[in-house]
C-alpha cells in the first residue's frame, strides 16, 4: 500500500523543491535604483529663491539664448542644453550647481551628466521656468 503513494508523494516533493528554488523566499529582494539620479537634488522655486545671490552657488540656465535674454533668474549664466556637454567644464566644481530649463527635463539629463563627470553638488529646478513666478532679469 505504501508503494501506491510513493510516486505521487515523490512528485509533490520534487514540484515543491522546484518552486522553492525558483521563488526562493529566503533571498533578499533585489532593489533596482538608478545610482546617478540619486546623487543630485530636485529642488523647487522656494529653494531656488533662497540660493539667488549665494556666492557658493552657480545657476545654469539651459534654455536657448533667445529665451534666456527674454527673462532669466537673476545671476543665472546661460549654457544652452545643446552646448552643455561641451561646455560643462566652465562650471566651478566646488560650487553647488543648480540647473534650470523650461520644464526640468533637460535639467534631469544634465544633472545625470554632471554626476557622471564627478560633480557632487548638483540640483535641478523641477518644473523649470514653466512654473517660475519669481523675479526675472532681462538682457
Amino acid at each position: 500500500m505504501m508503494r501506491k503513494y510513493l510516486l505521487p508523494l515523490s512528485f509533490i516533493i520534487v514540484i515543491g523543491i522546484s518552486v522553492l528554488i525558483t521563488v526562493n523566499p529566503f533571498q533578499a529582494p533585489i532593489v533596482k535604483e538608478d545610482p546617478i539620479s540619486q546623487k543630485w537634488d530636485d529642488i523647487d522655486q522656494e529653494e531656488v529663491l533662497m540660493e539667488v545671490g549665494n556666492e557658493h552657488v552657480e545657476m545654469v540656465d539651459l534654455r536657448e539664448e533667445e529665451l534666456y535674454r527674454k527673462g532669466h533668474i537673476s545671476g543665472a549664466i546661460n549654457i544652452p542644453y545643446e552646448e552643455f556637454q561641451d561646455r560643462y567644464d566652465e562650471l566651478n566644481q566646488e560650487k553647488r550647481i543648480i540647473l534650470i530649463c523650461h520644464t526640468g527635463r533637460m535639467g534631469v539629463e544634465s544633472a545625470d551628466f554632471l554626476v557622471e563627470k564627478g560633480y557632487d553638488k548638483v540640483a535641478n529646478f523641477g518644473g523649470g521656468m514653466a512654473v517660475w513666478d519669481g523675479p526675472l532679469s532681462i538682457e
